[in-house]
């Protein structure tokens, strides 16, 4: 199926310099009339949208045209109340037209009546970038979708390719998505997002519109992957209160805790594990042959509502939940051992209300969405970002990283097939994911390489990349000092450095056995900074390990040194001959002259490629000035030549991030900025209606890989 968008521009194509549209739909009472697509001056009007509109939607295949009607005029109550004028409605069945018609030309009230039931969305159309949205809204599509009979109803607005999507739900009228909505089933208008409008992905087939308007009661138990949401709106509400609802079951149960959560991400792994098992199924039987093998392909991941009110576990209601559960359980554990790798109650103790009751919470608050199907930034920051504050510690330097800045380091360093990539602090893994959700699965999970110090953060690790990928990423949990001290030998196995004898850098030799340390290809990361990014060494041991960097020695100030020195470091001495690195450190590293002995150090080791400053607002936690300092690992001999010909540096100041930081509820979450037209203020969209984030980062990396064409051959293979 051909995306709407595409076909919008077919159809720019094909009708550029044509001035009238023959109808192919009913226009009113009539058929194949004609219709000028050109205002006075020669360029498009409100009727070549609205023409172009229906061309995507019929050609993409989301709508038949047998269901769908332009100018339908519809009386305000009986027929002979004063007329309603449509744009386009579309109806379930097919025979509209001919329950209009009898209507319209015998004023017969049960044919209204028919249309009124039958009647599943209304469209306005607007003349180019009309301003007043709020206007048009109230005035006009509002009391077209009172006309429905149905507790639903969708409702569209296009605006010279603008689309709107609203709906009629339950006597309230909201935008169609949630995340537009700033108050949960309200329908006052100051409270819906008017100034966003949709991307044309989020249109909803013929299907799924008439399941909404006349099967809203679900039958969990008979449901496949494509028929759960999918989740959009980096802020949807209800998905946030559904989060917020599980961490105060949590609570309640005396379960926000470390086996809580690990409860929790073992539930979630459930979920990928379900869904991923259905599809499986679905493309082995293409037909199914029998009841049963249709049966097999029904997710499991699903509680109903008497499962979920029991008095106590012995209800027979809520023991059909726990073995269905249960069940899921022991089979994704045969895969995820990585995850479910506890033996039966370790984690999870079945015959426990207080985890029975958070189990069907979390799955209560997401069964109705697909973490497969969805949009992966969309679920970063609803699900993983949201769980991951909860679990990151401040004290020890933790913080979660901006999607937009993750996107931006992994454009740049533009990872390749083949590459060996890590994270040496990995936290949840995202720019792992990233890196594999860019690449379009060309990149090979068993590639992708992290460690980190906290357990919980590796078991979301480790789901972040099942969801990606086939789980095969080799993520690592060491406690307390982490990658400082483990490395990956050539076997994929940790090994541990010893202070004694890998002194000054010194890490390739002196092993008593065989031992070969991993090279790679490209380091990613994003180490701890804050108030506690310093390493201060508090015994004999501690100083040992802190000797085992060079830069200990050149850059330390009094009796510790930033952590970030040492994790440039480590990036350093685990690249391979031109392995290259992007790391995000604390500007002052960068800037200031406590530092300077460090930087020198750097420039003695790695062609530096670029640098680029960020705002305080990237990490608002801290307030703290960032710079990312993206460099390669040249032969000396290479170096050398470099350094004689004075190479250059690509510098750049970032100043918008698309984002600001927002707290609801003692939670921070990044908030969208978009840019606007400076004339008319509206959102500006891009080719599939999709607002614009406010942001430099898109033309930086333009910039940058121009920059790359007039450089060294080596790096222009590098990052290229």
């Amino acid at each position: 199926m051909t995306s709407f968008s595409r076909l919008k521009d077919k159809y720019n194509s094909e009708y550029a310099s044509v001035s009238t549209f023959k109808a192919f739909i009913p226009v009113h009472l009539s058929m194949n009339t004609f219709h000028s697509i050109r205002n006075k001056k020669g360029g498009p009007n409100e009727e070549y949208y609205k023409w172009q509109f229906f061309y995507a939607l019929v050609s993409s295949g989301l709508y038949a045209k047998d269901y769908i009607g332009a100018e339908v005029h519809f009386p305000k109550g009986n027929v002979s109340s004063a007329p309603i004028r449509f744009d386009g409605a579309i109806f379930d069945n097919k025979d509209w037209f001919l329950y209009y018609k009898r209507f319209h030309l015998t004023k017969d009230q049960s044919a209204l009546d028919w249309l009124r039931k039958h009647l599943i969305a209304v469209i306005e159309f607007k003349k180019e970038n009309c301003k007043n949205i709020e206007a048009i809204w109230n005035q006009q599509l509002k009391p077209a979708l009172k006309e429905c009979e149905n507790s639903f109803c969708l409702g569209i607005m296009y605006d010279t390719e603008r689309l709107y999507l609203f709906k009629k739900q339950d006597n309230y009228y909201v935008r169609f998505d949630d995340g537009f909505n700033l108050k949960r089933e309200q329908s006052t208008t100051k409270e819906l997002n008017l100034h966003l409008p949709d991307s044309y992905y989020k249109i909803p087939p013929f299907s799924q519109l008439v399941q909404r308007v006349f099967n809203p009661v679900i039958d969990r138990s008979k449901r496949t992957v494509d028929e759960l949401d999918i989740i959009t709106g980096a802020y949807s509400l209800q998905l946030s209160e559904g989060i917020a609802a599980i961490i105060r079951t949590m609570d309640k149960v005396s379960l926000k805790n470390q086996r809580g959560y690990e409860m929790l991400i073992q539930i979630l792994a459930l979920k990928i594990f379900d869904e991923k098992r259905s599809q499986k199924l679905k493309r082995y039987l293409e037909v199914y042959k029998t009841e049963e093998e249709r049966n097999a392909i029904d997710l499991k991941f699903y509680v109903t509502p008497r499962e979920k009110n029991y008095i106590d576990l012995s209800d027979e209601n809520v023991t059909s939940f726990v073995d269905r559960m249960r069940a899921l359980y022991n089979e994704a554990s045969q895969e995820y051992t990585f995850i479910v790798d506890y033996t039966d109650n370790n984690t999870i103790n079945w015959k426990k209300t207080e985890h029975i009751r958070v189990i069907s919470e979390i799955v209560e608050q997401f069964q109705d969405y697909s973490f497969v199907l969805s949009q992966k930034t969309d679920l970063y920051q609803i699900v993983f970002y949201r769980f991951a504050s909860e679990f990151s510690k401040a004290d020890k330097g933790q913080f979660v990283t901006p999607i937009p800045l993750i996107d931006f380091l992994v454009h740049i360093v533009n990872p390749k097939i083949g590459e060996k990539i890590i994270d040496p602090t990995a936290g949840i893994a995202d720019f792992l994911s990233v890196s594999f959700v860019n690449s379009k699965q060309t990149l090979e999970d068993k590639n992708f390489y992290g460690i980190d110090n906290d357990e919980q953060m590796i078991m979301l690790a480790q789901l972040n990349m099942l969801l990606n990928g086939d789980g095969n990423s080799i993520l690592r949990y060491k406690p307390d000092k982490g990658s400082i001290l483990w490395k990956f030998d050539e076997r994929d196995n940790l090994v541990q450095l010893n202070p004694k004898l890998h002194k000054n850098g010194n890490w390739e030799n002196n092993w008593r056995d065989e031992t070969k340390l991993k090279k790679f290809n490209i380091v990613l990361t994003n180490p701890p900074f804050g108030n506690g990014r310093k390493y201060i060494p508090t015994n004999d041991y501690d100083k040992e390990v802190a000797e085992m960097y060079e830069l200990w020695n050149i850059a330390r100030s009094g009796n510790g040194i930033d952590l970030g020195l040492i994790f440039l470091e480590n990036a350093y001495r685990i690249l391979g001959e031109n392995g290259r690195m992007g790391i995000v450190l604390s500007n002052s590293i960068a800037s200031i002259a406590e530092f300077e002995k460090a930087r020198e150090w750097l420039l003695s080791k790695m062609r530096i490629v670029a640098c680029f400053d960020m705002p305080a607002n990237v990490f608002a936690e801290t307030g703290v000035n960032t710079t990312v300092i993206i460099a390669y690992k040249p032969t000396e001999k290479e170096l050398a030549r470099l350094q004689q010909d004075d190479y250059q540096v690509y510098m750049r100041s970032i100043e918008n991030v698309g984002y600001k930081v927002c707290t609801d509820d003692r939670v921070k979450r990044f908030e969208p900025i978009y840019k606007r037209d400076p004339v008319t203020f509206a959102t500006l969209t891009d080719s599939e209606s999709t607002p614009l984030l406010l942001e430099d980062f898109s033309d930086t990396i333009i910039e940058f890989k121009e920059w790359c064409l007039k450089q060294e051959e080596t790096l222009q293979k590098i990052f290229l």
